[in-house]
């Protein structure tokens, strides 16, 4: 009986701690208790898994992402003529402006036309501030941080709050000028199920000269400067942003040697950013897993850059309107560390470029369309794509690297100028009018499917092109100046099919490494006339419409064989064919027989264009603007 009592008492005594323990965690920085902020404090460390990305801290603790409160906290309340609060615990009311100078939990509510929130705490203390339908505007910053620990901005479930700031004013703290309608000297965090407006009158929106976290809320930014501005870094997850900025609209600015702060991280929610400068730039890295994005920058795409016509092969010439360290750029997302995406919707409409890094750009898994006045993809040094749905609709050059290879995905570009160029150097690193040649850059193909509509270059690297896998559908230029494939060391094939139809000037063929390859001049074929490579029983190998008009083919296939005849035929439709009249089996139907070729050898040339490595014309490359 003793033992049956012992259990007894023992499961009561577990039932009590465990229901102290969660009365105690739901509280948060409501109690005034030692042992209780203590045990707050071991609760937010010990829950806090860490997730990082070399040196960059990409998590997020559960009390960055708890909007509890406890209800019975200290109320603040604002009218026109002045606010009270009731309790004097921390809170120090002058008139319409208010001081919290304690930690714990408030919440603030009322409607003032010219009323203040600045929190001065010790750099130890938390402070939670929930807005519960408050509407705060202030003839200089309406929430300044000056001095805490962390300070939480609960928006409460349902509510509508709005916080504005003057077109015009003088306001300092040590060596910092407050210029934004949030102003914080502290780490801050905003969560919760309501909803925030924020008018940057006078500059910006939301400042953190620290780090800047959201974790919930519907927060809707309007601003004369940058929108959202967190100096140590930004990381977002599970909310709903929009942003109408003057200058850039989502940045982490602080450069640090140990390569830990400046960066952003995305990691869901949704967001719809317009911008005169870059939507999201980060001073060092920016990752994004997830989310989903519509972006407008620089007013679009229609006011991008001015590029004058290519003049031969690489002379890619520009204007004087070219990005310099000391210009403001209009691109989507950038960052002057390595660019990442994970996951994600993305609609963009950047004037300058949509995808920017001063360094590495890797995709694993997006569902990506731009429309750009520059690039659609851009990265100094490497750029890897493993997957997802890449759609460039406009750019001047489609996806620009130093070395580019593609492992998997379903990419689609339109470009004015280079569909893909592999080149060495950064925009505006070269005199105007020079080449930007290094031999040591690299294009590959191992896998996925490749179409490319480019009036320059189709296929560009000033160093390897190299094929082993995937589906390769090119529409090369109308011009003599350049090809549907340029390169400017080497070129093989290995695996997968390719099919590349342009001009016949400056064409470049490709070498078979154990595949057969076909290059000749045809007669010229007018833009969306079926292209297709017969077998002598007329079976299709492969086939492709191109966009614009063609008159030199290149084509290869694991299923071209030495010592076999094939057939060009042109016009006409091909049975069973595909996305862009793509086909490897079936028959064509209608169409007229160019040529007969038969494969003596592995790599067939015939016409007055280059096999393998010739060129007629200068180094291909990437030029300033």
């Amino acid at each position: 009986m003793k033992r049956i009592l012992c259990a007894i008492l023992c499961a009561s005594m577990i039932f009590v701690f465990a229901s102290c323990s969660d009365k105690n965690s739901s509280s948060n920085v409501n109690s005034t208790s030692s042992n209780t902020t203590q045990a707050s404090k071991t609760s937010e460390e010990s829950e806090n898994t860490p997730q990082s990305d070399g040196n960059y801290d990409l998590s997020f603790s559960n009390r960055d992402c708890d909007s509890s409160y406890d209800e019975n906290s200290t109320k603040i309340t604002f009218t026109d003529n002045y606010a009270k609060a009731d309790s004097e615990n921390g809170v120090s009311v002058n008139g319409s402006d208010i001081t919290i100078t304690k930690e714990g939990t408030y919440i603030l509510s009322g409607e003032c036309s010219d009323g203040s929130v600045v929190v001065e705490t010790d750099d130890k203390s938390k402070v939670q501030l929930v807005l519960d339908n408050l509407n705060l505007t202030s003839k200089n910053s309406p929430l300044v941080i000056k001095e805490a620990d962390k300070v939480f901005i609960t928006l409460a479930n349902d509510s509508s709050n709005t916080l504005s700031d003057s077109s015009s004013y003088s306001l300092t703290i040590d060596d910092s000028t407050v210029d934004s309608a949030i102003f914080s000297k502290a780490d801050l965090a905003i969560n919760g199920g309501g909803s925030l407006t924020v008018n940057g009158n006078y500059k910006h929106g939301i400042v953190s000269k620290d780090d800047l976290i959201i974790t919930g809320g519907t927060i809707n930014v309007s601003s004369k400067s940058s929108g959202i501005d967190g100096k140590d870094c930004v990381k977002i997850k599970s909310a709903s942003i929009t942003v109408d900025s003057g200058s850039d609209a989502i940045r982490s600015t602080n450069i640090d040697e140990t390569d830990s702060r400046g960066f952003i991280y995305i990691n869901s929610g949704s967001f719809n950013l317009t911008s005169a400068n870059d939507a999201i730039q980060a001073a060092s890295m920016l990752r994004i897993d997830g989310g989903d994005f519509v972006i407008t920058t620089g007013g679009g795409s229609d006011n991008g850059k001015t590029h004058t016509e290519s003049m031969g092969r690489g002379m890619n010439m520009f204007s004087s309107s070219s990005d310099s360290e000391d210009s403001e750029s209009a691109k989507a997302l950038k960052a002057a560390g390595n660019v990442k995406i994970n996951g994600g919707t993305y609609n963009i409409n950047s004037s300058d470029d949509s995808i920017h890094s001063n360094s590495d750009v890797i995709i694993t898994n997006c569902d990506f369309n731009a429309q750009t006045g520059d690039d659609g993809i851009h990265a100094d040094n490497a750029l890897t794509i493993d997957g997802g749905t890449i759609n460039i609709t406009q750019s001047y050059e489609g996806i620009e690297a130093g070395d580019i290879t593609v492992n998997d995905g379903k990419i689609s570009v339109v470009s004015s100028d280079d569909g893909f160029n592999a080149a060495g150097g950064s925009d505006g690193d070269v005199e105007p009018g020079a080449f930007n040649s290094d031999s040591g850059k690299s294009l590959t193909v191992n896998g996925g499917y490749v179409l490319v509509d480019a009036s320059g270059d189709g296929l560009d690297s000033n160093g390897s092109l190299t094929i082993t896998g995937g589906t390769i559908l090119v529409s090369g230029p109308e011009n003599s100046g350049n090809g549907a494939l340029d390169y400017n060391s080497s070129a093989s094939i290995t695996g997968g099919t390719l099919i590349a139809l342009g001009s016949s000037g400056m064409a470049q063929s490709i070498t078979g490494d154990g595949q057969c390859t076909i290059m000749t001049d045809i007669t010229v074929q007018s833009s969306n006339t079926m292209f297709a490579l017969c077998d002598s029983n007329s079976n299709v190998i492969a086939s492709f419409k191109p966009a614009k008009q063609y008159s030199n083919v290149v084509v290869s296939s694991p299923s071209i064989k030495t010592g076999e005849s094939y057939k060009i035929v042109c016009g006409g439709n091909v049975e069973g064919a595909g996305e862009n009249g793509f086909a490897d089996s079936g028959t064509v139907t209608s169409g007229t027989e160019i040529t007969e070729i038969t494969m003596n050898e592995e790599n067939y040339s015939s016409g007055t264009s280059m096999q393998g490595g010739g060129m007629r014309g200068g180094p291909g490359g990437m030029m300033p603007r």
